[in-house]
């Protein structure tokens, strides 16, 4: 049995089949066969807002990440990253008093499936890493979408295509992410 959401492996011991409770009345009748187990590699990651980023006096947020299998192993602690994946609940309890005593608060984590590793700042590292070609191709794909018939309803498309439907949900989404005024503070902190 694999408990999910946590760092802990506890091999089944006891067969769920009523025809194997029959036959044997004492306990383990499952044993681990390391040979025949496969085993992924895992990594639990801290991911933690840009110091850049964080308002004065304030302290920066962070965020659990879990990486599984090729991920493992590709971001070290102090480097700049840009991950993809999954944000999902994490189960605190089965049930009993820890799981009455948490209520309806779950803490979240993001199930990784795709880290991109910047070697420079982030401001550095997204035009210098483009080719003169790619860049120049990039910004024509840019200026395509731009003069397009919709740019918003292309760009709102392209936000969760697994999803099918909800334009107007996917719409409000991008009008959130690029919308909204730029403030610099006294201290010249640029929020936004």
């Amino acid at each position: 049995q694999v408990v999910h959401n946590k760092r802990e492996f506890l091999p089944q011991r006891l067969c769920p089949s009523t025809d194997c409770q029959k036959q044997t009345k004492h306990g383990d009748t499952l044993h681990l066969q390391t040979r025949g187990s496969k085993f992924v590699k895992f990594q639990e990651l801290k991911l933690q807002e840009l110091p850049n980023q964080v308002p004065m006096g304030h302290v920066p947020r962070s965020l659990t990440v879990h990486c599984r299998g090729e991920l493992t192993r590709l971001a070290s602690p102090g480097n700049e990253v840009t991950i993809d994946g999954v944000f999902l609940p994490q189960r605190v309890a089965e049930g009993g008093y820890r799981a009455m005593k948490a209520g309806l608060v779950t803490t979240t984590f993001v199930e990784a499936q795709n880290i991109i590793v910047h070697k420079k700042s982030y401001d550095d590292s997204i035009s210098g890493s483009l080719a003169e070609e790619e860049r120049i191709k990039l910004e024509e794909q840019i200026r395509e979408i731009a003069t397009g018939d919709d740019p918003v309803g292309t760009l709102s498309s392209a936000i969760a295509p697994e999803i099918f439907g909800h334009e107007d949900i996917k719409r409000a989404l991008l009008l959130q992410l690029v919308g909204g005024c730029t403030r610099k503070l006294p201290d010249g902190m640029r929020i936004r």
